[in-house]
């Protein structure tokens, strides 16, 4: 049935953390490495067991880009869900549920990782006409720079 997963009870989600960086209404995201997927993609990642969420945002950023996140705000801008197909982890679909806070970064002294080879900013419109990767694919449709006009 499709709606059901013999990997995982019903109620089960993956959750990822994620960091909105946005400076003169674009949105920072990284390239993931080509072994990965070559695709564009919101810095952040999985949220561990147990972790807290401010943590893991920063222990995700510093790992994959080698950058420092020097704010985090108080409560997520967007939340969303995304349905995995079947992956290379051999564990059928799944649900990630992707919580999504803004972030602002010590420096942009971006250091590539075996994870992210580049970084860059691109408009609403751009995100529409690059590759982006599997859950990110949804921020095209609700990203709205009028959300980080305030400051933190």
């Amino acid at each position: 049935m499709e709606n059901h997963s013999d990997k995982f009870p019903d109620c089960f989600y993956r959750v990822t953390i994620k960091g909105l960086c946005v400076k003169d209404s674009k949105i920072l995201l990284v390239r993931e490495a080509k072994a990965i997927s070559g695709n564009w993609e919101l810095p952040g990642g999985g949220l561990d067991f147990g972790e807290n969420i401010r943590t893991g945002l920063k222990r995700e950023i510093e790992e994959e880009m080698g950058l420092k996140v020097r704010q985090i705000s108080n409560a997520p801008v967007y939340v969303w869900t995304h349905r995995y197909p079947s992956n290379s982890r051999n564990i059928g679909w799944y649900y990630s549920c992707v919580i999504a806070y803004r972030i602002e970064l010590e420096s942009l002294n971006f250091t590539p990782s075996d994870e992210c080879e580049a970084i860059d900013f691109f408009s609403k419109e751009e995100l529409k006409t690059i590759n982006l990767n599997g859950q990110t694919t949804e921020l095209a449709d609700i990203f709205n720079p009028e959300d980080f006009k305030d400051s933190f």
